[in-house]
């Protein structure tokens, strides 16, 4: 395996069981920040990966899926030099507009931070070609929200063919809900959501065709494995950091026989620890989730049948939970063992307070579109207020440091989950009925036919990013805004 770090602060921990079970399913590779920086070598390549029906060349960052997980504290300083060590494009330049092309062509979006959008920090107008590499610098603000992020490519026109290959990983602030005692004494887990999908040869992925129907064989992956096996100790009780890092579908989950509590979203705290049967992941989406064995046994996490739109998905086994009895030998007693749940109310982010009507400068109605759906990406087109993707168009203008409300109307038959750059969101209506806690989201899930009321500050940073469907067929095919923000 090659490694990514490069001179400068960094350390690494090796991808293991929190458990240090063999058995067990490990986090991923970590790559930790160290005196204020994080510096780090990141490469897209070529890389044979075994999957549940063949071995598959993918691409992938290092080699590896899901990619290592970053974690910083708020302050911090990266530096990530992105090689594209990808071979050249196989379709004749010049690219056509809002039509899927050049799938080795990339660039690096960091999903959630609040950082730059200019430059070389989290610019995703960038295009970076096989054989070229580039240095990314994002500094992160003093303030910034501690949670669960991500990053992945974001280049438009070849975004839904490399998530959907795998390239991807997660991405942690640290603070916040970290300090909580409960959730310190917990057991952690970085649980990564991917489906890879590659053509019927079970080689590289190169067309478009595979990937664009929505129930095209998959076989969803829990840090690049295929039903693995997580363990737990009966009485105790984990956290589970969850991202799902598939390029269209999304994720219901239950696990009968445990107890679950969501403590976060998006990387944003609850006001306090809210029990659940089923937590619930749309593309891009994070979740912090307290887990609570019961009795010894063993126990599914899956995701049940559903319908996304007018499209039926099957049930899918996710991952077997096995537990063991509380004095197990086979776990050493020094692994700490967290048996308490969060009470009261959860630290916020100090930031991110409600935003009142009295701020609101400017409201927009946002209407999302499709037309000439024949089953077929050559025949579709999905808009925003009518339009497809132009990246010379600036769709929205605001000013810095005001705050402005947003409806984005649904008028398709599916739903579609709208994620903005650069500033978080507090939603605060669902099918114009009010929520009695407004949560603060980076990608929210639009109903079909329906509406979401959203409102946003504007804050710390000018210039130009995007706001966009991320089931990433959709903003491949143009369902993506220009928004610029002006000093």
């Amino acid at each position: 395996m090659s490694r990514a770090l490069a001179d400068g602060p960094a350390t690494e921990i090796p991808a293991r069981s929190p458990l240090g079970l063999a058995a067990d399913l490990p986090n991923p590779r970590e790559v930790h920040s160290a005196d204020g920086r994080f510096r780090l070598d990141l490469r897209m390549l070529q890389s044979e990966i075994e999957l549940p029906y063949a071995t598959a060349r993918l691409r992938l960052y290092e080699g590896e899926i899901p990619g290592p997980t970053f974690r910083v504290l708020p302050g911090d300083d990266m530096e990530i030099t992105l090689h594209n060590d990808m071979p050249p494009n196989a379709d004749p330049s010049p690219a056509v507009l809002n039509t899927p092309n050049e799938f080795s062509t990339t660039n690096l979006h960091f999903h959630g931070f609040h950082v730059s959008p200019k430059g070389n920090s989290d610019n995703v107008y960038l295009q970076i070609h096989p054989g070229e590499s580039f240095n990314y610098i994002v500094r992160l603000p003093q303030d910034h929200p501690a949670g669960n992020y991500w990053y992945h490519p974001h280049r438009h026109g070849s975004v839904a063919l490399q998530v959907a290959s795998g390239c991807g990983g997660m991405m942690i602030v640290g603070g916040t809900l970290d300090e909580v005692p409960e959730v310190a004494a917990a057991i952690e887990r970085v649980l990564v959501f991917q489906c890879p999908v590659v053509d019927s040869k079970a080689e590289d992925l190169e067309s478009y065709d595979t990937i664009w129907s929505l129930d095209a064989e998959r076989f969803w992956l829990v840090n690049g494995q295929y039903r693995p096996r997580i363990y737990m100790r009966a009485g105790e009780v984990q956290h589970w950091r969850m991202l799902n890092a598939g390029d269209q579908q999304f994720l219901p989950m239950t696990l009968d026989g445990l107890e679950l509590y969501e403590i976060g979203f998006d990387g944003n705290p609850y006001p306090e620890a809210r029990q659940t049967d089923e937590i619930f992941l749309a593309p891009g989406n994070r979740m912090n989730l307290m887990v609570k064995a019961l009795e010894p046994g063993s126990y599914t996490l899956r995701r049940p049948a559903f319908s996304q739109g007018k499209q039926p998905l099957d049930e899918v086994p996710m991952a077997e939970v096995v537990v063991l009895p509380a004095n197990t030998s086979r776990i050493a007693p020094e692994v700490k063992m967290g048996t308490e749940l969060p009470k009261g109310p959860l630290p916020k982010n100090k930031v991110l307070t409600d935003i009142t009507d009295a701020e609101i400068v400017r409201t927009r109605q946002i209407v999302l579109g499709v037309s000439d759906v024949q089953g077929m990406f050559k025949d579709t087109v999905f808009t925003l207020n009518g339009e497809p993707f132009d990246p010379q168009r600036d769709d929205i203008v605001a000013r810095l440091g005001e705050a402005e409300e947003w409806e984005l109307v649904n008028t398709t038959p599916f739903p579609h989950p709208i994620h903005v750059h650069v500033n978080p969101m507090q939603v605060i209506k669902i099918n114009g009925e009010p929520l009695a806690n407004p949560q603060w989201q980076d990608t929210i899930a639009v109903p079909a036919a329906g509406t979401v009321t959203l409102r946003m500050r504007f804050t710390d940073f000018d210039g130009r990013f995007v706001m966009h469907c991320h089931i990433l067929p959709h903003e491949d095919l143009g369902m993506m805004f220009n928004v610029a923000i002006q000093a």
